[in-house]
């Protein structure tokens, strides 16, 4: 199966914490990737995210999946493994101080086909994301720095 990988960083003008304590919140996600809504998010005892469902519009139609947390070092960085019925891959923000207040905010995410549709139409979705990205990603790390602390 062809995989595509895509990767973009950007810096959010707010600590760590505050960039971290907003990644726990499913809404948060909305708009990275091939997600565009998410509901029923699920946290862990400790309050960290534990999943969520989410949809994608594309080719006219709306897309489901979930989203399961893979990987949580806290603070530092987040591994989502999504899956649908059509793509399969995760989704990763990684973090870093930069020592002003700011954080930089690495965003990477590794997708492939998982159904017909998508494996004959691979190179358009793929093509699709890796333009796509980084505004996401750019949009993302904006939505940090507006954000209240909490």
């Amino acid at each position: 199966m062809p995989t595509s990988r895509v990767r973009h960083t950007a810096t959010a003008a707010a600590p760590p914490g505050r960039v971290w304590a907003a990644l726990q919140e499913a809404g948060t996600w909305a708009g990275i990737g091939p997600i565009d809504e998410v509901w029923d998010a699920t946290h862990d005892d400790g309050g960290m995210l534990a999943g969520f469902r989410w949809s994608a519009d594309a080719a006219g139609r709306r897309w489901e999946g979930t989203a399961t947390t893979a990987e949580a070092r806290s603070g530092e960085r987040i591994t989502l493994a999504l899956r649908s019925s059509e793509v399969r891959g995760t989704l990763t923000a990684a973090l870093e101080g930069d020592g002003t207040g700011a954080t930089r905010v690495d965003v990477s995410l590794d997708v492939e086909p998982a159904g017909l549709l998508a494996g004959m139409f691979w190179g358009v979705v793929s093509g699709a994301i890796r333009r796509g990205l980084p505004g996401h990603v750019e949009e993302f790390a904006a939505r940090f720095s507006a954000a209240e602390p909490g």
